[in-house]
């Protein structure tokens, strides 16, 4: 080893530089040492400042691109959701999904970043940005997984018709596992925008996310109904054997509480998807039953007496279907011999609404009517038939009373045969949804296993037994004048406020019964009118209203036309009823006030129904639906 002149060999300082700085730092006086720490933590802090500046950039860019997105996508939802409800060109249904995965693809890839993440944990800003991906995430699910099946059922429903107008039930059983998995991801969605706190966003964020929630929401039914159809229909059409069901003909022109009087019964048998009418029964030509038919529960009977069970006319008294179906049952198995195995019922405003998917049909006329009139049968559209059926056969066309029932039991059969071979699948569905929405069609099963399915849907008509529905408010209305004066009746029901108290959320509804009888309205047939011996002079509106509050809740407050209004209260089920009866001469109109409690899950939001909604049920008339949904708030425990 070789060194230079006057280096002696020895160990070599690992940092020379090092010791001397350090020494000569440890010369400077404190004040200049304080100077270099700030100026080094000024630079750390600069450079911080601009890593949140430029995160804070790429989450607004984001945020931005996102936005974008789900603007798209939540202006896509209305028009999707009517292209799988109805008929539409599959090429444009096609072209609305591609659009919406895209959209919803981009604002979850935007929002779902490390940034996005940390963001969300922030306070203030953080549940917006939280809200947002949230959103996103469900968005696209939903465009995933469950729209595009939405649009298959569509599809295999329009498909299903045989030549013979038999429904092909094995497409349904094909594509039912489908039809689960995706109501499976769509509870989870729902049970995540659920808990959303939107009273916690920015004001001008609120509103959007409110508005993509509700719209994705809205989905949860369709998608809920569309399992159950795909898996309860095949059985009920008799594809594991025949079935027999009854259709209750109501008619609306003379109430009772879940809908009119049992006007006429049709028999229907379904086999391997195939329905062919056996025949029908006006409801005058069943019998009048000594004794009921069955033991209504002390409640029910309390209010009702038992009428219900011993005249099919009145049966639909209950505002519980499953009742007034299984007293049906009961009747037609005393009376006919026979047992069945579902009730449907129906009315004229959902009859209307079928022969608008299959057309007009024509109905023979009684023999009577046909010399009178000169023709032999009489043509019924979606234009006229509520007002053939619920009036003119009994003025003008001046049929007997059992006349008029057996020419809505005739109707019911002719349009129920035109659905085998003049009916697009999903054009009727859209048309019995449409009227089921409104409380029109009624469904209910003798199996428990199809019941437990049908339970708590729309078309279950399980008002008192349904826990979904116990944090409902039910209107009814009872015609109790033998007479068809119902006709005139119109009624409106409308939330006018619903406020958060110390007492909890008080809802305001408003009632508003309004006689539009003619003033010689007394002069009608006597079938119409009424007759002398009624407790009111012939062409009265004469109406019980009935009002159940939410169950285990107090009984509602009422006031007519500002002046209090005593009503008989009795318990229902959990429920408190009121009954109170309102006398209208011709042109005559009243508001009864009904303030009622919500229960307090349902005050903050967390009942059955979802939050910041009332469902108010009531008896669908001839000029109204059966059903009010209402935005309320959701008040703080």
């Amino acid at each position: 080893m070789t060194t230079e002149p006057g280096l002696a060999p020895g160990p070599v300082d690992a940092a020379p530089g090092a010791a001397a700085g350090q020494a000569a730092d440890s010369r400077l006086p404190a004040r200049a040492r304080r100077r270099r720490w700030r100026r080094a933590a000024s630079i750390v802090l600069a450079a911080l400042v601009l890593a949140v500046a430029a995160a804070s950039l790429l989450v607004a860019r984001d945020a931005r691109d996102a936005q974008a997105a789900l603007e798209s996508a939540a202006a896509r939802v209305p028009a999707l959701q009517a292209a799988v409800a109805a008929s539409g060109d599959h090429a444009t249904l096609t072209a609305q999904l591609d659009g919406l995965a895209r959209d919803t693809a981009t604002a979850r890839e935007r929002t779902n970043g490390p940034l996005w993440s940390l963001g969300a944990r922030l306070p203030v800003l953080g549940p917006n940005l939280d809200a947002v991906a949230r959103v996103a995430a469900a968005l696209d699910d939903v465009a995933r997984d469950v729209a595009p099946v939405l649009a298959d059922v569509r599809t295999a429903v329009a498909a299903t018709g045989h030549a013979d107008g038999a429904v092909d039930v094995d497409a349904l059983r094909e594509i039912a596992p489908r039809v689960s998995a995706a109501h499976t991801t769509m509870d989870a969605v729902t049970t995540s925008l659920s808990t959303l706190d939107t009273t916690r966003l920015l004001a001008r964020l609120a509103e959007p996310i409110e508005t993509l929630r509700t719209r994705v929401l809205d989905m949860s039914g369709a998608v809920a109904t569309a399992d159950r159809a795909t898996t309860l229909l095949p059985a009920m059409l008799g594809a594991d054997g025949p079935r027999t069901y009854l259709v209750l003909a109501l008619t609306n022109a003379e109430l009772r509480t879940g809908g009119g009087i049992v006007g006429a019964v049709v028999e229907l048998r379904a086999e391997a998807g195939r329905v062919e009418v056996v025949r029908e029964i006006a409801g005058s030509d069943l019998p009048v039953f000594p004794t009921p038919v069955a033991e209504l529960d002390p409640q029910t009977a309390q209010i009702f007496s038992d009428r219900p069970a011993r005249f099919v006319q009145d049966l639909s008294m209950t505002p519980e279907f499953p009742t007034t179906a299984a007293l049906a049952a009961q009747m037609w198995a005393q009376s006919q011999g026979e047992q069945v195995d579902g009730v449907l019922a129906t009315d004229p405003v959902a009859l209307a609404r079928i022969l608008a998917v299959t057309g007009p049909v024509d109905v023979p006329l009684p023999p009577s009517r046909a010399a009178a009139l000169g023709v032999a049968s009489l043509s019924v559209s979606a234009d006229n038939a509520v007002q053939v059926l619920e009036h003119e056969v009994y003025t003008s066309l001046a049929f007997a009373p059992e006349e008029a029932d057996a020419f809505f039991g005739a109707l019911v059969t002719q349009a129920a045969s035109h659905l085998e071979s003049d009916a697009n699948g999903a054009d009727l569905l859209a048309a019995l949804a449409a009227s089921a929405s409104e409380h029109r069609v009624r469904v209910w099963s003798a199996h428990p296993s199809e019941q437990a399915e049908l339970s708590g849907t729309v078309i279950a008509g399980t008002f008192l037994s349904s826990p979904a529905a116990a944090d409902d408010v039910g209107v009814f209305f009872d015609d109790p004048v033998v007479g068809k004066m119902s006709w005139y009746l119109d009624t409106s029901i409308t939330l006018v406020t619903s406020q958060c108290t110390d007492r909890g959320r008080l809802d305001t509804i408003d009632v508003t019964l309004t006689s539009t009888a003619p003033p010689d309205a007394a002069t009608l047939p006597s079938y119409v009118a009424g007759l002398w011996t009624n407790p009111v002079p012939p062409g009265t509106v004469r109406t019980v209203l009935r009002v159940a509050g939410p169950q285990g809740e107090p009984t509602p407050r009422f006031e007519r036309d500002g002046q209090g209004f005593g009503m008989d209260t009795h318990p229902l089920a959990g429920r408190s009823m009121a009954s109170g009866t309102i006398t209208l001469a011709p042109g005559q109109s009243t508001t009864v006030r009904v303030t009622v409690t919500a229960s307090p899950a349902a005050g903050r939001g967390e009942g059955a129904r979802p939050a910041g909604s009332l469902w108010v049920w009531s008896t669908p008339t001839a000029h109204a639906g059966g059903l009010l949904t209402a935005t309320v708030p959701r008040c703080a425990p």
